[in-house]
């Protein structure tokens, strides 16, 4: 009796572990044929490579677009495909995933030596661990990983699966994949890689970290000869070409004296307005972006923020050009090398006083003159009882003066008296109100609403552009490679200020600066237009000021929203410094 139950029990634990292990493998079975090769190879990157230029035509970034896996047009540069088979994975071409020699090998001599000192995964492996896995030490994860393999190499091409490889293969320094590492070190596009170039990046394959250049650049050039080595032997090199690339000196990204700026954010807001720009632009594999940057001030700017204090506020600038609409500056961080949030564009902060320009510009526009005189008391609405900042009233006043004050009161009259309609209606007209929407709510006339930098910045243009509105771009025009013109900026704008009230307007703004509260920003001998604006507890400070063809908006402040001891006229100071360090540039 106990042997038939024992007999029983062996046999329904074998039909356990046999159906266990068919779903186990009928999963991953599953798992890797639904894998779809597109999805992956879009979700952190772009369709086309790209260069981007300054206003000048200096390369302020460019990077190669991963390798296609399904277009077999898309070639892989012969010498990037051999350097990674003949360093990672020799026999890649004539194996079905797994490689049984080089897992022999590397048994024995990790076995003769104590230790484990050679991997024997075949790039097919490393890519199921990329794609599916982990690289967790374990006897599972390594079945599973062999299995994925053989599926892998049984659905798709050598080809394809070498593209999978380098199109995700960490690379060190945040490069996942060689088109960014291409980048990372050399700034380059993978094409324009030398073979030196591109035997160093395929030596930072076992382990990033210890080969990366920037951590030791003798240990990366030692491992560079070696790929350089063992492609010669492999037959995929001469013997030329191998010397010649041993004696070529390693230029890394930073020792160029043209080298690309570091705020992927800026970058990210070009290339997002290409895409825009370009309907079709999947048809092409290259972009040559000419954006409106102007590098020097970009660096000019992002330098200057880095004074800022305390520690934790942060900064952020944008210039545009009043008769185009060009951005020329966009700072969007005191440290752009790790920011991960654009504070030019993102951010729906209060704008305070930086607002009341429309409620004065809506007066004009209904007929009140500069010299028209408003009381400047304590008053009510129902239960809305504002003051005006320190409490400082100044009775009967005319417009100019009460708008150099900043005066609460006021702007607050105006909208109550015209009505509160045409105000946002106005300010919809100046492109605000858009981020969030504009109720009737009385404190809107003293900037309660918010919006952003880019915006508000850009209503400001219209009074130094004749009283037009330009649409903001950082693009003047878009290339293919062979230099065809795709789309080229057309400066198109909308009337929204006849001249007489523009006039009034940047008189208002002239006085706001030269002996109001925006005197912050004045320098000697110089015409600005221009106004602070604070928000409850010094939270977000401003300044919005022009000179010249230049409209630049500046905005300080906590990304937790916390108050601050700061106060607007620091934004306007910030503004002198910047527009000081290139103010020649304006004036040529």
């Amino acid at each position: 009796m106990r042997k038939i139950k024992y007999k029983y029990f062996i046999f329904t634990s074998s039909i356990f572990i046999f159906f266990g292990i068919f779903l186990f493998i009928l999963n991953l079975i599953r798992i890797t044929l639904n894998f779809d090769p597109l999805k992956k190879n879009n979700s952190n990157s772009i369709n086309f490579s790209y260069e981007i230029l300054s206003s000048d035509n200096k390369v302020l970034s460019k990077l190669s677009r991963k390798f296609d896996v399904l277009d077999n047009t898309d070639s892989i540069p012969s010498y990037l495909k051999y350097s990674f088979i003949s360093g990672e994975d020799k026999r890649f071409l004539n194996h079905n995933g797994i490689d049984l020699i080089g897992l022999s090998r590397a048994f024995i001599n990790n076995l003769q030596n104590g230790y484990i000192k050679e991997g024997g995964s075949t790039i097919t492996q490393q890519l199921a661990r990329l794609i599916f896995l982990n690289n967790d030490l374990s006897i599972q994860r390594k079945i599973k990983e062999i299995i994925i393999s053989l599926l892998l190499d049984f659905k798709y091409s050598k080809n394809q699966i070498l593209k999978l490889y380098l199109n995700n293969i960490y690379l060190g320094s945040g490069a996942y994949g060689v088109n960014e590492a291409s980048q990372v070190y050399f700034g380059k596009l993978i094409t324009e890689l030398t073979l030196s170039e591109i035997a160093l990046i395929a030596g930072l394959a076992p382990a990033p970290s210890i080969y990366s250049p920037y951590e030791n650049i003798d240990l990366a050039i030692k491992q560079r000869n070696k790929i350089l080595q063992s492609m010669y032997i492999d037959g995929y090199i001469s013997l030329g070409e191998k010397d010649k690339a041993l004696k070529e000196k390693v230029k890394l990204n930073y020792q160029i004296n043209n080298k690309d700026i570091k705020d992927k954010l800026l970058v990210n807001y070009i290339l997002e307005e290409a895409n825009n720009k370009i309907k079709n632009h999947k048809k092409y594999r290259f972009l040559r972006i000419k954006s409106s940057i102007n590098k020097n001030w970009q660096e000019v700017g992002q330098q200057i923020a880095k004074s800022i204090g305390p520690n934790d506020i942060e900064i952020a600038l944008v210039s545009i050009e009043s008769n185009t609409g060009l951005i020329r500056t966009m700072i969007t961080s005191k440290n752009p090398k790790i920011n991960e949030f654009n504070r030019v564009t993102s951010p729906i902060r209060p704008l305070g006083s930086t607002f009341k320009i429309i409620p004065y510009a809506a007066a004009l526009i209904e007929g009140i003159k500069l010299d028209n005189k408003f009381e400047d008391l304590p008053n009510c609405w129902k239960d809305y009882c504002p003051k005006n900042f320190s409490e400082k009233y100044s009775g009967k006043i005319s417009l100019i003066e009460s708008f150099k004050n900043s005066s609460n009161i006021v702007p607050l009259k105006i909208a109550n008296d015209i009505g509160l309609k045409k105000i946002i209606n106005l300010a919809n007209l100046f492109g605000l109100g858009y981020e969030q929407r504009l109720e009737e709510f009385l404190p809107l006339a003293i900037g309660s609403y918010g919006d952003n930098l880019l915006n508000i910045t850009n209503a400001y243009v219209v009074f130094n552009s004749n009283g037009n509105l330009y649409k903001p771009s950082v693009i003047e025009t878009i290339e293919s490679n062979n230099y065809e013109l795709i789309w080229e900026n057309k400066f198109i704008y909308k009337k929204i200020l006849p001249p007489k009230v523009n006039k009034s307007l940047n008189n208002l703004l002239e006085k706001s600066v030269s002996e109001g509260t925006s005197i912050a920003a004045s320098i000697k001998g110089k015409k600005i237009y221009g106004k602070t604006g604070t928000s409850d507890g010094n939270r977000d400070l401003w300044f919005i000021g022009s000179i010249n063809n230049l409209t630049t908006g500046v905005w300080i402040g906590f990304d937790e929203n916390k108050k601050s001891s700061l106060s607007s006229g620091n934004a306007a100071n910030f503004w002198k410094k910047f527009i000081s360090k290139i103010i020649l540039d304006l004036e040529n």
